[in-house]
C-alpha cells in the first residue's frame, strides 16, 4: 500500500501546483545565485571551484527548506483536515503510510536536483568536476535531506500541528545551517569543531568543499563526512520509530507497525 500513498501524494502536489511552487521559487533562486556568482567584481575574482562549491551550498540549502516546507505539511495535514481517523484505521499499516510520505518528500528533493541540474553543468564547465559534482551533490543531499524528513515526521506525530511542526522544523534548521555557514571562523574553538563534526548541514557543504576544492574525490577520501551524516540518518530513524510508537500506543492506530 506505501506505493498507493506514494502516488497519491505526488499527484494531490501536482493537482494543488503545490510543488510546482517550490521548484519555481527553486529556480529563482539557484538562477539569481548563478548570475551573482558570474556578475559580482569580488564574487568573481574566485576560482571556479570556489564557485561550484558555493552554489552547491545554495542547492543543499534550497532543497532543504523545500522539503522541510512540505514534509511539515505531509502527515500533520491529515489531522487538520480531519482525514486522518479514516487513513490510520484503514487496513494499512502505519509503517506504509509513513514509507510512502518518506517517498513523496524524497521525490520532491529530486525534482529541485533535477531542475539545479543546468546550472551544475554551467558552474561546471571547462572542468573534469561534472560528475563527481553530480554525484556528491545528489549522494550527500539525499543523505541529510532524508534524515530532515524523518526528523519532521517524527515532530508530526507528536505534535499533530502544522504550526507547531513547521516552527520546531525550521528552528532546527536554521540551528544547524546558521553554524555551518560559519565554521570555518570557529575551527580554532575545540567545543564549535566537535559541533561541526557531528553537524549533518556542515558535513555536506564540508564534503563538497572536498571534492570541489581539495579534489578528493574517493568516498573514503570523504568518509569523514559521510559517516557522521549516514549516522545522523540512523538517530533520525530510531526518533522516528520511537515516534510511531509512541502514536500508536495512544489508540489512534490498532494495526500493528
Amino acid at each position: 500500500m506505501w506505493k498507493q500513498i506514494w502516488i497519491k501524494e505526488i499527484r494531490a502536489g501536482l493537482y494543488t501546483w503545490k510543488n510546482m511552487v517550490w521548484l519555481l521559487i527553486a529556480s529563482i533562486l539557484f538562477s539569481f545565485t548563478s548570475y551573482l556568482l558570474l556578475t559580482d567584481k569580488e564574487l568573481s575574482l574566485l576560482d571556479q571551484t570556489e564557485l561550484m562549491w558555493m552554489l552547491g551550498q545554495v542547492i543543499a540549502g534550497v532543497g532543504l527548506l523545500v522539503v522541510i516546507l512540505d514534509a511539515s505539511l505531509i502527515i500533520t495535514s491529515e489531522f487538520e483536515m480531519e482525514t486522518a481517523e479514516s487513513l490510520f484505521l484503514a487496513p494499512i499499516r502505519l509503517s506504509e503510510i509513513i514509507l510512502g510520505k518518506l517517498l513523496a518528500s524524497l521525490t520532491l528533493w529530486l525534482l529541485v536536483f533535477i531542475v539545479a541540474v543546468p546550472y551544475i553543468f554551467v558552474a561546471s564547465a571547462g572542468t573534469r568536476l561534472l560528475m563527481p559534482y553530480l554525484i556528491y551533490m545528489f549522494f550527500l543531499g539525499t543523505l541529510g535531506i532524508a534524515g530532515f524528513i524523518m526528523l519532521v515526521f517524527a515532530v508530526s506525530l507528536l505534535f499533530r500541528s502544522s504550526k507547531n511542526t513547521l516552527s520546531t522544523s525550521l528552528v532546527i534548521l536554521l540551528m544547524l545551517a546558521v553554524p555551518a555557514l560559519f565554521s570555518s571562523t570557529l575551527k580554532n574553538n575545540s567545543a564549535a569543531a566537535f559541533l561541526s563534526k557531528i553537524n549533518p548541514v556542515d558535513n555536506i557543504f564540508g564534503s563538497l568543499d572536498n571534492v570541489l576544492v581539495d579534489f578528493q574525490l574517493s568516498f573514503i577520501q570523504n568518509w569523514k563526512f559521510i559517516l557522521p551524516l549516514a549516522c545522523f540518518v540512523i538517530l533520525m530513524f530510531g526518533f522516528m520509530f520511537l515516534s510511531m510508537r509512541i502514536f500508536r500506543k495512544k489508540g489512534v492506530l490498532f494495526q500493528s507497525v
